[in-house]
Formats: C-alpha cells, structure tokens, sequence
C-alpha cells in the first residue's frame, strides 16, 4: 500500500483552528453592531398623531 501523501491533522491545530474562526465572528458581529450605532439613520421630525380609533371599529 501506498503511504498516505498528507499526513493526518493533529486534533489541537484544528481546534485552534476552531477558535480562531469562532473569535474572528465574534469579532466581526462586535464590529458591526458598533458601526450601525454610529450611523444616523433618520427619524421622522414630527410625531404622527392620527386617531385611528374610528377606523378600527369600522373594522370589526
């Protein structure tokens, strides 16, 4: 039989591998929650203040 041409992955470097991975998203969800708070999204001016109450009962 052939000897096998790559040897077999030690299980610490894939779990290093894992970690990495896992802090690298962690990392990146971190970030991004951070740049959508410093986006001014806009708000609306004037607060809408509409009875809408009628509407409802003709609803039912």
């Amino acid at each position: 039989m052939q000897p096998r041409l790559q040897p077999r992955s030690r299980s610490g470097s894939s779990s290093i591998r894992t970690i990495i991975k896992i802090s690298v998203v962690i990392l990146l969800v971190i970030f991004g929650f951070y740049f959508v708070e410093k986006i001014n999204f806009p708000s609306p001016q004037s607060e809408i203040s509409e009875d809408v109450t009628d509407k409802i009962k003709k609803l039912k």
